[in-house]
């Protein structure tokens, strides 16, 4: 029996889940620079509503990044604060595996790849390939920062293209075109990161709070991208 706590943060939206043994509790708004405000309520209201209490959970499982600087600090501070608070230790998921997770959560698609590419701002997107197998996502190459014209998609599969980028970059038209299903409106979901947690512990033990990190993938903030 598992139950765990999700958090991410990493884009515009909030996003906590409590699983608890098949059943998913789930909170989501979509109110950028809100997270500090949202995040200890919506908790607190997850474990009231599920009966549960924090230590009785088996982890804590956070989205990672890439994405906002500031949100991912922010998210990664509370899950720090509530793991060491309860003895628990935590899970690291990617943010953009959550996005892919989110688009075949419904289990309709056929596509056998999905690529990802989120607004990173500074006019680039945070890119990444996944394989689809059995309805659940896996890196296919590693996450990057890069200007729009530079993702580069799977080859020869059925493709389904997901994130904000494909909305907000001309340059990622011709991929949106390509790809046998396009949805720019997915975020990142604590639902998905749930979901690719339990995955994690099939293979991998929790981590020690203090492993809760982020992943920024691009290092430097403050420079505009080299042309």
């Amino acid at each position: 029996m598992t139950k765990l706590l999700a958090l991410e943060t990493s884009s515009e939206a909030c996003s906590v889940a409590l699983y608890d043994d098949g059943r998913v509790y789930s909170f989501f708004k979509h109110l950028p620079m809100k997270h500090a405000e949202l995040l200890l309520p919506a908790v607190s209201s997850l474990l009231s509503e599920s009966g549960l209490v924090l230590r009785e959970l088996d982890a804590i499982a956070f989205g990672r990044g890439p994405g906002s600087f500031t949100s991912l600090r922010i998210g990664i501070g509370v899950v720090q604060g509530l793991a060491w608070g309860a003895g628990l230790p935590v899970i690291p998921v990617s943010s953009l595996a959550a996005v892919a997770q989110q688009a075949v959560d419904p289990g309709t698609s056929r596509a056998a790849a999905v690529c990802v590419a989120m607004d990173a701002r500074m006019q680039e997107v945070y890119a990444a390939n996944f394989t689809v197998s059995d309805n659940v996502v896996r890196a296919d190459g590693e996450e990057r920062v890069c200007a729009a014209e530079q993702v580069v998609v799977p080859d020869g599969r059925p493709m389904i293209a997901a994130g904000n980028g494909f909305d907000r970059f001309a340059e990622l038209g011709h991929i949106a075109a390509g790809a046998d299903e396009c949805h720019p409106g997915i975020w990142p979901r604590a639902d998905s990161i749930c979901s690719l947690a339990l995955e994690w512990l099939k293979d991998n033990e929790a981590l020690p709070a203090a492993d809760a990190q982020p992943s920024y993938v691009r290092n430097d903030v403050a420079s505009k991208p080299k042309r």
